[in-house]
């Protein structure tokens, strides 16, 4: 029998170093620069620096060729820098009013995100309006569109320091995709919940009193992000920042 394939990580994010311990583990999914490998601690996702970096990410020299799902991996953390994002928004933030018309005209017409967004305006106190509900899962792919904005809102609260807020909606969306969404997006949505996602968006909540150039450069980081993963998460997160939130 041949030996496991070894993968040497040069960054790791914190829910993939939870989720590793630097053993053996499998193959579960596997795309053109990344696979994601499966332990009873959770999921990492393996891949180049191209990936970017974020809770669930592992960076490593070489990752090809990517191997088949199914495969026995070692993935070698010893050497690996943690990655942990900064939580706190700067604060004097802006949203120019182009950015927050852009998302806005993007997600108008979807109810399930205007109950979601109106709920959280109202502080997020009562039961969530049952159209929300189908936000989560709401959407094609690993990581549907609806599963997205829930998290980029939820990092959002995080770094305004919204944390009683944060802790509901967090509860509500991870009851929700236990068994309304896939082990992948539910596994960014914990991530989420505690406040951490992909590099560029936490680029884009630093960017936000910086100016229209700082925030453009992190909007087209967020861009490369997925299929349209980072858009909606931006979308998510900025029309939460966007809010008049109860304070309750």
């Amino acid at each position: 029998m041949s030996s496991p394939a070894e993968f040497h990580a040069r960054v790791a994010g914190s829910a993939a170093r939870a989720a590793l311990g630097g053993g053996r583990t499998t193959v579960f999914a596997a795309f053109e620069r990344s696979f994601y490998v499966e332990t009873a601690s959770g999921i990492a996702c393996i891949g180049s620096p191209a990936i970017g970096r974020g809770p669930l990410n592992v960076i490593v020299d070489d990752a090809e060729p990517i191997p088949a799902p199914g495969t026995t991996v070692v993935v070698d953390l010893k050497s690996a820098m943690p990655w942990v994002p900064a939580t706190e928004l700067a604060e004097s933030i802006s949203i120019p009013e182009e950015f927050h018309r852009e998302f806005e005209r993007a997600w108008q017409k979807n109810k399930p995100a205007q109950a979601f967004l109106g709920w959280i305006a109202a502080g997020a106190q009562l039961p969530a309006p049952r159209a929300a509900n189908a936000l989560i899962g709401m959407g094609p792919g690993l990581t549907p569109a609806g599963d997205d904005f829930a998290g980029g809102a939820l990092i959002a609260l995080r770094a305004a320091g919204r944390t009683a807020q944060a802790d509901r909606i967090s509860a509500w969306a991870l009851a929700l995709a236990k068994k309304g969404t896939g082990k992948i997006s539910r596994a960014h949505l914990r991530c989420a919940a505690a406040g951490e996602g992909h590099e560029a968006l936490h680029e884009l909540l630093r960017a936000l009193h910086k100016g229209k150039q700082a925030i453009d450069r992190a909007l087209a980081a967020l861009s490369r992000v997925g299929h349209s993963s980072g858009r909606d998460a931006a979308a998510g997160a900025l029309l939460t920042l966007g809010l008049n939130i109860s304070i309750a």
